[in-house]
């Protein structure tokens, strides 16, 4: 019996069949790993060779991209949150 995530999907019998040749010649133990990994390597393979779009005066997205911040993003606050997490869990327990 397979385990992990269980992958349904309704797609050509083409490109089923050629997504379990990959699966196959990869020794992926499921389809859900095999797809998820032709996925990723799609997606990598596209934004690498993509290039972004110049925004000109008069463009609908012109003033949404001159508004947004460019500085660097200040750091996630994790500890807080796991603080204030914890905290919550605690009343709603107690």
């Amino acid at each position: 019996m397979a385990r992990g995530p269980f992958l349904n999907i309704k797609a050509p019998k083409e490109l089923l069949d050629r997504l379990d040749d990959y699966r196959f010649a990869t020794r992926k133990p499921s389809r859900a790993e095999a797809a998820r990994e032709l996925i990723d390597r799609a997606l990598k393979a596209f934004f690498e060779v993509s290039e972004p779009e110049p925004v000109r005066p008069g463009d609908p997205d012109y003033a949404l991209t001159r508004a947004r911040r460019r500085g660097p993003a200040d750091p996630f606050p994790i500890r807080e949150i796991e603080a204030r997490l914890a905290r919550f869990k605690k009343a709603r327990v107690g």
